[in-house]
């Protein structure tokens, strides 16, 4: 063979070398972590009792839906009710939950909340009869009253346990069952946030309805908070500043005003 031979021999083992040692490198390059092949994020999951029909749930959910744009975290809501929505996030089934009052962690260790505070409300007895009145809270242990509060209320359920046999209170499922008892007579008052009772007389079900009144109000008016599942405790901040960012600039206010008119 002559050196001529030789040398393009030589040279085509040199190429195909360099050509295997290239696809090595691909095939090692593909088998490693990309950030342009990177999973999207997974959503958020955010759940509340109110639906997106009402005056509450319309500006919670908008008002969410800015504050995780602003993280860059992907957000979904579900709905279900109130009693549920406990269960839910105590075993990190879902992410975290729109509201609760500041106490709630106490009974729910494995919640964290997020230190910056949506919105104020008040507890109270709700009735629809003019005649009804109540000085203290106490005295409704000597009436025969029949009253409701929504399932998951906490504060309703201890409030009124107490002082009223089971057979005379119950609970409900939602804020309208307890509106419709109330106009229809089946129960002498109903244990709510203002909040909610507002959200329900909002609904197109009882539009017109000026009946309903707060009968007496429990303790003074509470800030709710946000509450995440125990491993998401690192966003908690993050969310909190992100929402006093908001409140700032008048989002919320806006937000609920903005509800209460659509």
């Amino acid at each position: 063979m002559s050196s001529s031979h030789i040398r393009a021999s030589g040279g085509r083992l040199r190429k195909y070398a360099s050509y295997f040692r290239l696809a090595g490198l691909l095939l090692l390059l593909a088998m490693l972590p990309h950030p342009l092949r990177a999973e999207p994020l997974r959503s958020f999951v955010m759940v509340t009792d109110q639906p997106d029909t009402t005056y509450e749930g319309k500006w919670q959910r908008v008002a969410y839906q800015e504050a995780f744009k602003r993280l860059g975290v992907p957000l979904e809501v579900e709905l279900m009710p109130t009693l549920r929505v406990s269960a839910m996030v105590d075993s990190g089934a879902v992410d975290g939950q729109f509201m609760r009052v500041p106490a709630y962690a106490e009974t729910h260790p494995d919640q964290v909340r997020v230190d910056e505070s949506i919105y104020e409300v008040r507890f109270a007895l709700w009735v629809s009869n003019p005649a009804l009145t109540l000085s203290r809270l106490e005295d409704l242990a000597a009436t025969n009253w029949i009253g409701v509060y929504r399932r998951g209320v906490e504060l309703c359920e201890r409030s009124l346990s107490s002082l009223v046999p089971p057979t005379r209170l119950s609970s409900i499922a939602t804020e309208n069952d307890g509106v419709r008892m109330l106009l229809g007579g089946r129960v002498d008052y109903f244990c709510e946030i203002d909040a909610a009772l507002k959200s329900a007389l909002y609904s197109p079900e009882f539009k017109g309805v000026t009946s309903v009144r707060p009968l007496l109000t429990i303790g003074d008016r509470v800030v709710l908070y946000p509450y995440l599942y125990k491993t998401h405790a690192d966003l908690a901040p993050r969310l909190a500043a992100v929402l006093k960012e908001m409140k700032a600039e008048g989002l919320l206010e806006r937000y609920r005003q903005e509800a209460l008119e659509k």
